[in-house]
């Protein structure tokens, strides 16, 4: 795939090549704390910021059913064919 530090001009992260061989589940080289950020941005897409008195103030098991709710309901609507 392209280079994302260089967007494909080369760079010392790709040797120069513009591109990056991906040799494993590409889910696999997600870290932790980008995970936490990418649910910190789902939860601020519905209104709830990480601040105080916002997501951050929740408990970790509200948050994690909270989301699993969430996409259960995205699930569910895009088989169905409910778009609202």
């Amino acid at each position: 795939m392209r280079c994302i530090g260089c967007s494909g001009s080369g760079c010392e992260e790709c040797n120069n090549q513009g591109t990056v061989e991906i040799t494993q589940c590409p889910l696999e080289l997600v870290t932790p704390d980008v995970w936490e950020i990418i649910r910190l941005v789902e939860f601020y897409e519905k209104g709830l910021p990480p601040v105080a008195g916002g997501t951050l103030n929740q408990a970790k098991v509200f948050n994690d059913a909270a989301m699993f709710v969430m996409k259960e309901k995205n699930y569910w609507k895009a088989k169905l064919g409910i778009f609202s």
